[in-house]
């Protein structure tokens, strides 16, 4: 008998639909593969595969239902693929007055200023941790990102999204990623 505490189909043994992409759960949704250009108007329960450059773009959160999950990641072959142009804005925002308290974008924050290897790492967020932190701002630099492997999670709670995500830099990584949660 399958272990019901594990998500498990007690009639098939097949774990029921949790993917663990980047050390978080999120339900199996469509994925939608969104090449360079403008990003797409975003639907609830939907998987945005990024595979180009997206150009300036600002983007609303559906009003959603508890549950409802977003997700967006940048995939490439290439280490220097940025996923947003440089200088352009992709703006995700909440439909309704803030992101969930705590929600939060990290990143490694000390970029070489020589593009060489560094030996450690630390991890810098942004945060919503006001009132009214409605708006997650990406800015694309060509030497900071963000770049491959960048990945944002939007989560419906029972009144507000959740945010939760992670943000590569792309070319030498000689500027720091720039991403903020802020009231707009």
């Amino acid at each position: 008998m399958a272990n019901p505490m594990y998500g498990q189909n007690k009639s098939d043994n097949k774990i029921d639909g949790v993917s663990g992409v980047a050390g978080i759960s999120v339900p199996n949704v469509p994925k939608t593969i969104v090449a360079a250009g403008a990003f797409p108007s975003l639907a609830v329960n939907t998987h945005y595969i990024v595979t180009g450059t997206i150009t300036a773009t600002t983007k609303t959160l559906p009003a959603g239902k508890f549950g409802d999950v977003i997700y967006v990641e940048m995939v490439s072959e290439t280490a220097a693929d940025l996923m947003v142009a440089n200088t352009d804005t992709l703006i995700f925002k909440t439909p309704g007055a803030t992101f969930e308290y705590g929600s939060n974008v990290k990143w490694l924050a000390n970029a070489a200023s020589n593009g060489a290897a560094q030996l450690t790492k630390a991890i810098d967020c942004t945060a919503a941790l006001a009132a009214n932190d409605n708006t997650l701002t990406l800015t694309g630099a060509t030497a900071g990102g963000p770049g491959n492997g960048s990945w944002f999670c939007f989560t419906k709670g029972e009144s507000l999204w959740r945010l939760e995500g992670f943000t590569y830099g792309a070319g030498a990584c000689t500027a720091v990623v720039n991403a903020a949660i802020a009231n707009t």
